[in-house]
């Protein structure tokens, strides 16, 4: 026997698309697909979009169902110990945090990034790799290593010049005009290619630019022939902390090019990388 597709529907477009396509398709059978505990799915994914109480009502307006079979699936949820009920309405409990916990222990926040930019380097078939600010240099916390672009072989925990380097200039320009100057004056940065900027000015109007478009480029200013791109991650603040960049030979295309053809992926990228990175501060907090 089918499951009413009006049902089925109402549950997954209320339940922010708890199956991929191949999982609905396969759950089409009744006897494979448990209605209720879709529902139940539902109630705590209300939670993921920063409700801190619920109550019957609101279930039943946000799963479209009566009060009653709302009432029966937060009653259910307090029962197995997830959800208080409080002054305000129904809470989570700690006990959710068991089951975040097991996936986070088993999958480090740099583990699900790394997982990401393997993915994304595989789509756009670019070498791509996440970096933070450390003093003078960028350092890598994930990369593809299956693609090599730069002279030296980098790994993770290696750094390069942040000056130089897109991810570098575009975590310096989260810093006041100051700051960037007392960057300048604290860690000298050298020149390293033609290119390279050795100005605390022409950084700070480099930065200004950078922050007015929302992304860095380094044309040949790290290395001789390397070209890079790159946007931030945000935090659940919404400041950038890390820097996503792909990298690519200048012989191969242009920066203007490399902008028209990887700037819309590495934005999409970004904004999955940094719900995950913002869910990870959270929970860490």
């Amino acid at each position: 026997m089918q499951l009413d597709d009006k049902k089925l529907q109402t549950v997954l477009s209320v339940s922010g698309d708890l199956l991929n396509p191949e999982e609905r398709q396969f759950c089409g059978n009744e006897k494979d697909y448990s209605l209720t505990l879709a529902k139940g799915i539902a109630v705590l994914e209300m939670f993921a979009e920063g409700v801190q109480h619920i109550s019957f009502q609101s279930v039943a307006d946000r799963l479209k169902t009566s009060r009653a079979s709302a009432r029966r699936l937060v009653l259910t949820l307090q029962a197995s110990g997830y959800l208080d009920k409080t002054d305000l309405g129904y809470r989570l409990t700690s006990r959710c945090l068991s089951i975040s916990r097991v996936f986070l222990t088993g999958n480090s926040i740099l583990s699900i990034l790394a997982e990401k930019i393997q993915e994304l380097s595989e789509r756009i078939d670019c070498p791509c790799s996440i970096v933070t600010l450390n003093g003078p240099e960028v350092m890598f916390l994930c990369r593809d290593p299956s693609r090599r672009i730069y002279a030296s072989q980098l790994s993770l925990g290696d750094r390069l010049s942040a000056h130089a380097s897109s991810g570098g200039k575009l975590l310096l320009a989260q810093k006041s005009d100051g700051a960037i100057r007392e960057w300048y004056d604290q860690h000298k940065p050298k020149k390293l290619t033609r290119q390279t900027i050795v100005s605390a000015d022409a950084m700070i109007k480099e930065c200004g630019q950078i922050n007015e478009q929302g992304y860095a480029t380094s044309v040949e200013e790290l290395e001789s022939g390397l070209i890079s791109l790159s946007v931030g991650i945000r935090d659940p603040k919404g400041r950038i902390k890390l820097a996503l960049i792909i990298s690519q030979y200048a012989g191969r295309m242009d920066v203007g090019s490399m902008v028209d053809t990887y700037l819309n992926p590495l934005r999409t990228s970004s904004v999955d990388l940094s719900r995950l990175y913002s869910d990870f501060l959270i929970h860490q907090g």
